[in-house]
């Protein structure tokens, strides 16, 4: 039961890992240089995957790890959703310095500000909940702190860009990486 638990596990987060490595690659548009910040998630991205493989192969799982299986599916839905709703208007890679030049608002950005950061988190906490322990917790709280810095430059670009007003009634109505009270009902 464990090596088939394991290979799930270990088949939806390269799954996650993949389509992640190839939205950077294929659909996320750049301005220039390839960010520091941007390289920065990529190589945090990595080992922290690289991690996951190794506890897959040599950590006991934790009792939860049903729950690791869900977060990992969700993450997929959700970034593919997000890649559907910006496929026409691709954003910027991460830390990107670009102006803001249109506001999304349809798709998961009706509820959120930054699905694509959602869908990553939600990768992360798949892979911390599918051990044991307080070690398994390092990878999601440095992630969210580096994606939480990231949207929070994204936010000051539209802060200072012709689209503020509109920014700014936005942020009232989706919430930064969680829907707003509800928002899901409306």
């Amino acid at each position: 039961m464990h090596i088939v638990v394991s290979a799930a596990l270990f088949g939806l987060g390269f799954l996650c890992f993949a389509a992640f490595s190839w939205g950077v690659k294929a659909h996320f548009r750049r301005t220039g240089r390839i960010p520091a910040g941007t390289i920065l998630i990529s190589v945090l991205t990595v080992a922290g995957f690289c991690w996951f493989v190794a506890h897959i192969i040599a950590a006991p799982l934790s009792p939860a790890w049903p729950v690791a299986l869900l977060l990992f599916g969700a993450a997929l839905a959700l970034f593919f959703w997000t890649v559907k709703a910006t496929r026409q208007t691709p954003p910027t890679l991460a830390f990107d310095t670009d102006a803001p030049a249109f506001l999304l608002r349809h798709g998961p950005y009706q509820y959120v500000r930054h699905p694509f950061y959602l869908s990553y988190l939600l990768f992360w906490t798949g892979t911390a909940i599918a051990f044991a322990g307080l070690a398994p917790w390092l990878a999601p709280s440095v992630m969210l702190l580096v994606y939480r810095i990231a949207a929070g430059r994204e936010e000051q670009k539209f802060a200072a860009s012709d689209l503020h007003a509109a920014y700014a009634a936005y942020r009232k109505q989706a919430g930064m990486f969680l829907p707003r009270t509800g928002m899901i009902s409306a």
